[in-house]
């Protein structure tokens, strides 16, 4: 991890947990042992702090040493969580460290805003559920500062753990901000509600398309190209697309069609910024995603060539695979019956 990297995890354990030496030692003694020495130091600080209580509010020392013992334990409960977050946060980390460029951009510190916010959502992080959750954005956020705002903050807070898990389903077929609808098949109604009502999900309305845009290659030839961030496909315009259904509305099991403005299109279901953002922290399975697409588009049109493109560092598209076209089966020979 570069200097950048590391100084905005340093950064975050300066604001939630303190001395970040003193916190890996504590890691690595058993989870058991570590969990009983901090309820034992909590037990000892309640017990010297309502003394002190006591002696400085002897008018009623029974009313001193709950008010103590309820502050100083919530306070002791709500560092464990922080402390858990940060555990979990260290883990992402190291199982998906940040890229080069994401290591090397950015501030060295993270936005002191934003970690007040999730020192507060981390303190009452109660379950493993949530400690995991408010870890993996610590994480991403360590790797893209920025990528969590105020919204999508309150939005992770306000998920419910039935809705995160559709929403983790979902994105199993995520390709950039697209659901491809020939993926995830048509969405129970349920789980559409849930995932609107939750600010992940753009409301699909009559149906939404991401469509194919015109270029030129750079011998002239003319092609279709449809882009999900790192990833794009390429077909000519040559291809005979599949005409969209009556009415405006495609056959969801459709890769590839041909929509109201003659481009080529796909059905697809679009993640509000919210959802996006929320989406980073979960298993990138974007690269398998658009390969699954770009195979059901095979099976739709085998005949056509398609060219598997990845971003380059200047912007552009690199064709990483080509899928040569299989010409189209002939029709066996008939035969005709003189009469």
């Amino acid at each position: 991890m570069s200097a950048k990297a590391k100084s905005r995890l340093i950064s975050a354990f300066d604001r939630l947990g303190g001395n970040l030496a003193e916190w890996l030692n504590v890691r690595i003694e058993g989870g058991t042992a570590r969990r009983r020495s901090i309820i034992e130091g909590e037990r000892a600080l309640i017990e010297e702090t309502v003394k002190y209580g006591i002696e400085h509010l002897k008018s009623d020392p029974q009313f001193a040493a709950r008010a103590f013992e309820t502050h100083f334990g919530t306070v002791a409960r709500k560092q464990i969580n922080r402390d858990e977050v940060l555990g979990y946060a260290v883990e992402d980390l190291k199982i998906s460290p940040p890229t080069e460029i994401e290591a090397a951009a950015g501030p060295e510190e993270l936005n002191q805003p934003f970690m007040d916010r999730l020192g507060s959502y981390a303190g009452e992080a109660s379950t493993e559920e949530l400690r995991q959750r408010w870890g993996r954005v610590l994480a991403e956020e360590v790797r893209n500062p920025g990528t969590f705002s105020n919204k999508v903050l309150r939005v992770v807070d306000e998920i419910d753990a039935a809705t995160a898990k559709l929403f983790e389903d979902a994105c199993d077929h995520r390709i950039g901000d697209s659901l491809p609808r020939c993926l995830t098949g048509e969405l129970p109604y349920a789980t559409v509600i849930a995932l609107t009502t939750a600010g992940l999900l753009v409301e699909p309305g009559l149906g939404q398309h991401r469509g194919f845009s015109g270029s030129k290659s750079n011998t002239g030839e003319d092609f279709w190209l449809i882009s999900f961030d790192d990833n794009a496909l390429v077909i000519s315009k040559d291809a005979k697309l599949p005409d969209q259904q009556f009415g405006g509305m495609a056959d969801s099991s459709r890769a590839i069609f041909r929509n109201h403005t003659s481009f080529p299109a796909t059905s697809v279901y679009i993640l509000t910024k919210e959802g996006l953002a929320i989406s980073s922290i979960l298993p990138d399975k974007a690269r398998e995603a658009f390969l699954r697409y770009a195979g059901l588009v095979r099976e739709q049109m085998p005949e056509i060539e398609l060219r598997i493109c990845r971003r380059n560092v200047a912007g552009g598209y690199d064709v990483v695979q080509i899928l040569e076209g299989s010409p189209p089966e002939q029709p066996s020979p008939g035969f005709s019956t003189a009469t």
